[in-house]
């Protein structure tokens, strides 16, 4: 049987192999979660990130897929700089030993974050323009009749 061990948390246990790493930390009274991260969490769906953590022994762990990737770069508009052994407890699969660290530093990446602000203002712009335009023209309408 695989053995998971903590890093931080100094422990270790047998798992059986095609345990779903999340699931286990939470059986074992391990928290993937930090701060307000556990109660805001996905419970699990791959959609928030928040449930990161870094593989430091990652033989008994499969690569990371695409979903996970995009999730690990950031959903909204602050883009994470991702390390090679940073994984979602929620997407990862034991299948052979390892060692885990809980609570990695996640880094912001400045530029992609500018970037992303600067595409949000500009479809902000946009859209605030759309509206008022489309109110204009429906309270013109509301008059003529």
């Amino acid at each position: 049987m695989p053995v998971v061990t903590f890093h931080n948390e100094h422990r270790s246990f047998e798992v059986d192999p095609g345990t779903n790493l999340r699931q286990f930390m939470l059986n074992v009274h391990v928290s993937p979660y930090k701060g307000l991260d556990m109660l805001t969490n996905c419970r699990g769906h791959n959609f928030c990130g928040t449930c990161a953590v870094e593989i430091l022994d990652g033989k008994g762990a499969p690569p990371r897929g695409q979903d996970e990737e995009a999730t690990l770069v950031g959903n909204l508009l602050i883009a994470r700089k991702v390390d090679k052994n940073l994984r979602l407890a929620c997407q990862t699969t034991v299948m052979g030993d390892m060692v885990v660290k809980t609570h990695p530093e996640r880094p912001i990446d400045w530029q992609k974050t500018k970037e992303r602000l600067m595409l949000a203002g500009i479809a902000s712009f946009f859209g605030l323009t759309f509206a008022v335009v489309f109110v204009f023209l429906l309270l013109d309408m509301i008059k003529k009749f």
